[in-house]
């Protein structure tokens, strides 16, 4: 499964991978030489925006794809169509968006006092994530999301 470094320019996106289950860093305050150097030692690929950075993985052979738009539907569907990138619904294996850490099952018992009160009446499936402890259920973005990995895939 390919791995990604997003640039700084490129956050919702490195989110929306994360959510497909793809192990997404994302720069924040990394300089770009550090985000390139790791990119090379985990053979991640670099999105960016930036025609700079683009300049420099070519020179230093590191793995890139320039993605200039800003729509996140057709930043999902430029990775799908060039690095055929496999995104389903819903996920098989689902990262933090915040962390990039595994997320993992847990029951309604487990986490009902971290959730927001009211919550448990209207879902019954929760993931928490292995690391920063965020909780995760499907609420009414999921739709939103949904609309926007069907249209990246051509549906």
């Amino acid at each position: 499964m390919s791995k990604f470094y997003a640039d700084s320019m490129l956050g919702k996106l490195a989110r929306f991978l994360r959510f497909l289950g793809y192990d997404t860093l994302y720069r924040r305050e990394e300089s770009v030489e550090k985000m390139l150097e790791t990119s090379s030692e985990d053979n991640r690929i670099v999105l960016s925006k930036s025609s700079d950075i683009v300049n420099k993985c070519n020179k230093l052979s590191v793995k890139f794809l320039f993605i200039p738009m800003n729509d996140i539907g057709y930043q999902l569907k430029t990775l799908h169509d060039v690095l055929h990138l496999e995104i389903s619904i819903p996920p098989l294996n689902t990262r933090c968006s915040m962390c990039n850490n595994e997320l993992i099952e847990k029951s309604k018992q487990e986490i009902i006092n971290l959730i927001p009160k009211g919550t448990e009446r209207h879902h019954d499936r929760f993931w928490q994530c292995s690391a920063c402890g965020k909780i995760y259920w499907i609420g009414s973005h999921w739709r939103a999301i949904e609309k926007i990995i069907t249209e990246a895939k051509g549906g």
